[in-house]
C-alpha cells in the first residue's frame, strides 16, 4: 500500500486510520476523545455518513471517512449514503427553534414547532394500524428527547431524563441506547422542575450543545456521541428554579441564591455569561410554568404572579415579579398560554370571587377576558373539547357544536405549516379539570388535525395520556410516554 495513505489521517470529523490492508476506521471524535469500543464499525458508518465502495452483496462494507469522495489508493468514486441531507435539530420539548442571530419570527416557548410536520400517507392512516417504526425505551426513567449532531455527521438521538441527570445515545446499527459518561471534571446536575415546567435550548453545531436548567445552576453540556462522553459546564452556581428561555440574543434563567434571591443569569449563543440581573425582595413564587418570551418581554408565569424580564428604552433588561389580581389562580395544566393575533400572551386563570375562567394578558396590564370554560391550548390553536379553533379562547362560537363534548384534544404540537396540530384525544365524562388531575388509565388516541380533516394514527392507554412526548429525528414523528413498552414512529412528509 502506498506509504503516504497508511497511518492516522486526522479530519473534521475525526482522526481516522487506515491500515496496511486499506481498511479505515474513526479512532477519535472531533472533539479529541477516543471512539468507545461500544460503538460498532456499523454505527460509526450510520452516525459518521461514512462512504463506502460498491462491493459485491457477499463481501464486507469498506467504509471511507465522509469527506472522501473517491478511494484514494485506487481512485474509485465512493457512494454516498442516501440520507445525508441534514434536518433541523429537535429541541425539547416542543420542538423550539436552536439558538441563533436570526430572532425566530413568533414567540418562544409555546408548542409550536420550527420544522413542519405533516404525516405520509395521510389519507390511508387507521386507528389500530400498526406504527411504521419502532425504538425499545431507555432504561427506566422519565425522557426528553435531542435529535442534532453531536460529534456526528448525521443527527443522532438522545434520551436525558432530567431528574437522574442521566443521558443516552441511541446506536442505530448496534439498535440500542447506551450512557454518556463525563469525559473528565464535572458531572451533569440533577433538575427538580416539574415536567409541565421543563424546557432546554441547543446551540447547534457539529459539536451541539445543550443548555438545560439543573440544581447547580444553567448547564452547558456538549455530548459527544462516538466517544460516549461528555463535557459540562454549570453556570451561575445556584439552583435553577425555571427553564432558560432565548431572548434578546441571550439564552436567560432564573437561579435562587442561599440568601433566598432570584438572580438572572445569562449567556451569549457563545455561552459566555453575562453580568447578572437581580431581582429586589424575597419573593414565593409558587409552582413555575414554563418560559415564554416575545418581543421586549420574557415571562415565567408562576402560581403567584408573573417573574418578569422586560427590554428598557436603553437597551438593558430589568426583572420584576407582577403578583395576580386577588383571587385569580393561574392554570398551567390546559397548555400554553394563546397567543392572540397581535402578539398578545394570554394566561388561563379561575377567578375564585366569580366561580368563572378568565384570560389574563401577560406583561404589565392587567387586560383580562372572562371565559365560559377553559380551552386547551398550544399557541396559536385552542380546542373547545375536541374542535379546534384559531379564535380566541374566550370567544364562543355562534354555532356551537356540543356533541363532542365528551371528548378532548389536548394540542401537543403545533406545525408551523399547514395549520397542522398533532394532539392527544382522550374521553372526558367527569369535567376537564377533574380528568387532567387524575391518575386513572385512560384510552386515548394520537391524531392529526389540519385544515382538511382530522386523522387519528394510533390508539394507547396509560395514565395521563397527555404527558406523552412527539419528537421528531430522521424524518419520523415519534411518540415516548414513559409507562409504555416502547418508541413508535411514524413516517413525515419530506
Amino acid at each position: 500500500m502506498d506509504h503516504k495513505t497508511y497511518g492516522d489521517w486526522p479530519l473534521p470529523s475525526g482522526a481516522w486510520y487506515v491500515d496496511d490492508e486499506g481498511a479505515w476506521s474513526m479512532q477519535r471524535s472531533a472533539d479529541g476523545q477516543n471512539v468507545s469500543p461500544l460503538v460498532s464499525h456499523a454505527d460509526i458508518g450510520k452516525l459518521m455518513l461514512a462512504r463506502r465502495l460498491p462491493a459485491a452483496a457477499d463481501a464486507p462494507v469498506r467504509q471511507f471517512p465522509p469527506e472522501f469522495s473517491f478511494d484514494p489508493v485506487s481512485g474509485a468514486a465512493l457512494q454516498v449514503p442516501p440520507d445525508t441531507s441534514i434536518t433541523p435539530p429537535w429541541v425539547p420539548p416542543y420542538g423550539a427553534y436552536p439558538v441563533s442571530d436570526v430572532p425566530p419570527a413568533g414567540p418562544a416557548g409555546l408548542r409550536q414547532a420550527s420544522v413542519p410536520l405533516k404525516l405520509a400517507d395521510q389519507r390511508v392512516r387507521e386507528e389500530h394500524a400498526q406504527a411504521d417504526a419502532s425504538l425499545p425505551m431507555p432504561p427506566p426513567g422519565e425522557y426528553e428527547f435531542f435529535s442534532a449532531q453531536f460529534g456526528t455527521s448525521a443527527p443522532a438521538l438522545l434520551a436525558l431524563d432530567p431528574r437522574k441527570a442521566v443521558l443516552h445515545a441511541w446506536l442505530p446499527a448496534s439498535k440500542r441506547w447506551l450512557a454518556l459518561d463525563p469525559d473528565y471534571g464535572s458531572l451533569l446536575a440533577e433538575s427538580d422542575l416539574a415536567h409541565g415546567a421543563w424546557r432546554a435550548e441547543l446551540v447547534p453545531e457539529f459539536n451541539s450543545v445543550l443548555v438545560l436548567p439543573t440544581s447547580h445552576g444553567l448547564a452547558c453540556i456538549r455530548p459527544d456521541v462516538p466517544s460516549l462522553t461528555y463535557v459540562v459546564e454549570h453556570v451561575g452556581g445556584a439552583p435553577c428554579i425555571a427553564s432558560p428561555v432565548w431572548f434578546q440574543n441571550r439564552l436567560w434563567a432564573p437561579l435562587r441564591d442561599d440568601d433566598g434571591r432570584i438572580r438572572f443569569v445569562n449567556l451569549d449563543a457563545a455561552q459566555k455569561p453575562g453580568s447578572d440581573v437581580l431581582l429586589d425582595g424575597m419573593l414565593d413564587l409558587g409552582t413555575v410554568s414554563a418560559p415564554v418570551a416575545y418581543n421586549r418581554m420574557a415571562v415565567w408565569p408562576c402560581a403567584n404572579g408573573q417573574l418578569r424580564l422586560q427590554l428598557q428604552p436603553d437597551g438593558n433588561v430589568a426583572a420584576s415579579f407582577t403578583p395576580w389580581p386577588d383571587g385569580l389562580v393561574p392554570h398551567f395544566e390546559f397548555g400554553s398560554p394563546y397567543v392572540s393575533r397581535d402578539g398578545g400572551l394570554w394566561q388561563l386563570c379561575f377567578e375564585r370571587s366569580r366561580g368563572t375562567y378568565v384570560y389574563v394578558k401577560l406583561g404589565a396590564q392587567a387586560e383580562r377576558a372572562d371565559a365560559l370554560a377553559p380551552r386547551l391550548c398550544s399557541g396559536s390553536f385552542n380546542y373547545r373539547f375536541a374542535a379546534k379553533l384559531k379564535t380566541a379562547p374566550w370567544e364562543e362560537p355562534e354555532h356551537g357544536d356540543d356533541g363532542g363534548k365528551n371528548q378532548a384534544v389536548m394540542p401537543l404540537l403545533e406545525s408551523s405549516v399547514g395549520n397542522s396540530v398533532f394532539g392527544v384525544k382522550f374521553a372526558t365524562s367527569a369535567g376537564l379539570s377533574s380528568v387532567l388531575r387524575s391518575n386513572e388509565r385512560l384510552a386515548a388516541q394520537l391524531v392529526q388535525d389540519d385544515e382538511l380533516r382530522e386523522t387519528v394514527f394510533h390508539t394507547f392507554a396509560v395514565s395521563e395520556p397527555w404527558r406523552v412526548r412527539l419528537f421528531v429525528h430522521e424524518g419520523m414523528l415519534w411518540a415516548y410516554h414513559p409507562l409504555l413498552s416502547r418508541i413508535d414512529g411514524w413516517a413525515l412528509q419530506a
